[in-house]
């Protein structure tokens, strides 16, 4: 047993190493950093099946609390990054696209996928899980492409990624996930649509109360913890915090109350404005590094277990509920999962969008469009998954029990789950992968075609933080020198500004170098261009080649020249000179 455990404790070591190395070849050649994450997963669990096929590292029930536990992490931290200056622009759209753009996109996309797929109301559960836009995916497709969208277009996809998220977690546990035991077990089953309406809005508004509170709590306790490592730890652990005690009301009250991803948003945002909520400043920069490299931390965890889980059965002890062995004992799985992809991306999301940005006359069509397609899934969504299949198999555990009032239609239900579980899982696994290849590769494309980038340069960006921190330090040493600092607090903040500075001068000579490499290549094209030009000319001279033929060479070569002496121009602009 110590053995085993040894070795699932190295393995999960080899798993985080692995995943940050492959994040960071994805994010040096532009691909965004999930799908070889998943890929990756998806190989592990082939590997150790056919090596070790008795060993089974995590069943579902174990990807689901950490699949909650990543949400609450990626909630909690895009609600500590949200900009409010900025959501203010376009808040009307967020919330819409938050909350009507969420149902509607369930529901659309439910009607759509039962329409094509014969599995009932499940549809709709899958619509629900697949309507959330992932925050973690979509800023990583416009990281790793380079690109920034124009702010308002940023400040909607930023806002709708953070709030719908959470809206979607409490729409799949209290809303979908009962309406499909129901019809599963039956209308003896008990659930009510006032009951399930109550316990949805019941969700809403604790989250936001139990998010109000926990940031009051924490947030008077960071200012008094004193050392970076009672922060960091403060911080780090807030997020679970909120979500639990939001968790906390399924159990404590019987009923299926779920706020802990709203109050996991919420706690981010009041925290990220402390002031606002009667308390004093924050360290925001130390948190918001802390909670990135947290929320990093799991998300590299989801991604490489949702390809794993694909190799587990979701039901013990039933190989049938392999996903990889239900697809391939079922092939029309596999079309059903495209079909839902096609669906949901280009029927149910922008119908969505339309219908709620319809408020808005002064969003154009084209941005729209952008909205419409950057609605990348990823973590949020695979998380879902998870956590909607452990709640259809727990139930199955409860009806188990034979002083349970509903015992005698365990076997009907085990049955129906032994096909929707994996059904679930599969189509909305292919979902993903559909969704992040074909519109994580090409979000940054359409928004440069649709004209919706701002131009930005990345060099001159740099230079100003540098030298916004270089009179930082000039204004500290005077302080120094004027005797209100002591050696200690001079010591270390004087660190913490020279090394800020040398990482910024560093990326600053990469970003040079690699504009001055594409300059020495345009100067050589250049060359290479006039080197043609001249020996044309010569065979010309020399009667080898006709009039027109030159004339003709000549023009086509000239303006080879004058868009390369262009482009020339613009990326000398582009170097910041040796005083700067």
């Amino acid at each position: 047993m110590q053995e085993l455990e040894t070795s699932i404790l190295v393995l999960v070591a080899g798993i985080l190493i692995i995943g940050v190395a492959i994040a960071k070849v994805a994010e040096r050649y532009r691909v965004p950093h999930p799908i070889p994450l998943v890929l990756t997963g998806l190989l592990m669990g082939r590997v150790i099946v056919v090596l070790s096929p008795d060993v089974e590292l995590i069943q579902i029930t174990g990807f689901d609390f950490i699949a909650q536990i990543t949400l609450a992490t990626v909630l909690f931290y895009a609600g500590l990054t949200l900009n409010l200056r900025e959501l203010r622009l376009s808040i009307v759209n967020v919330l819409l696209l938050a909350t009507a753009g969420v149902l509607a996109t369930s529901l659309i996309g439910g009607y759509a996928i039962a329409l094509a797929i014969d599995i009932g109301i499940a549809a709709f559960l899958i619509g629900a899980i697949l309507s959330p836009t992932d925050p973690a995916a979509l800023f990583s497709v416009l990281e790793s492409g380079g690109v920034r969208v124009k702010r308002k277009i940023f400040a909607i996809l930023e806002g709708e990624a953070v709030f719908n998220d959470a809206t979607s977690v409490i729409l799949v546990i209290t809303v979908f996930e009962p309406f499909v035991i129901a019809s599963y077990l039956g209308a003896g089953s008990g659930t009510g649509i006032g009951l399930i309406i109550g316990e949805f809005a019941a969700s809403m508004g604790l989250g936001l109360l139990l998010g109000f509170v926990v940031a009051r709590g924490v947030g008077w306790a960071i200012p008094r913890a004193g050392e970076d490592t009672n922060v960091t730890i403060l911080t780090a652990t807030t997020p679970f915090l909120a979500y639990g005690l939001g968790e906390l009301f399924a159990y404590g009250t019987g009923y299926e109350i779920h706020p802990g991803a709203l109050a996991a948003v919420f706690a981010g945002i009041f925290m990220a404005n402390a002031r606002r909520i009667g308390l004093g400043p924050l360290p925001q920069r130390s948190m918001r590094n802390v909670m990135k490299n947290v929320s990093f931390f799991f998300e590299i965890v989801v991604f490489i277990l949702l390809g794993y889980t694909l190799s587990v059965p979701l039901v013990e002890g039933d190989p049938t509920t392999e996903p990889i062995a239900f697809m391939i004992a079922n092939p029309s799985v596999v079309q059903l999962g495209l079909i839902t992809a096609v669906l949901v991306i280009l029927v149910a999301r922008p119908i969505s969008v339309f219908l709620v940005t319809a408020v808005d006359r002064a969003m154009s069509f084209k941005e729209r469009i952008f909205v419409s397609w950057a609605g990348v899934k990823g973590v949020a969504s695979g998380a879902l998954a998870a956590i909607a299949v452990t709640v259809l198999i727990h139930k199955a555990g409860e009806l188990a029990d034979p002083l349970h009032p509903l015992h005698s239609l365990l076997g009907d239900y085990v049955e129906e789950i032994k096909v929707a579980v994996p059904s679930i899982y599969s189509i909305v696994f292919i979902v993903l992968i559909v969704s992040l290849v074909v519109q994580g590769l090409t979000t940054g494309v359409l928004a440069n075609i649709l004209g919706l980038v701002e131009e930005q340069d990345r060099a001159k960006e740099i230079t100003v933080h540098r030298d916004a921190t270089r009179q930082a330090l000039l204004r500290l040493v005077d302080q120094y020198t004027e005797g209100r600092l002591d050696s200690e607090t001079y010591g270390r903040l004087k660190a913490e500004l020279e090394e800020e500075i040398f990482q910024l001068e560093d990326e600053l000579r990469r970003v040079v170098s690699e504009r001055r490499a594409k300059l020495q290549e345009l100067n050589i094209r250049e060359e290479i261009y006039r080197t043609k030009l001249q020996y044309y000319q010569d065979q010309f001279e020399s009667g080898k080649i006709s009039e027109g033929t030159f004339q003709e060479l000549k023009m086509e070569l000239d303006a080879e020249i004058e868009e390369v002496m262009n482009r020339i121009r613009f990326q000398e602009q582009r170097i910041p000179s040796e005083s700067e």
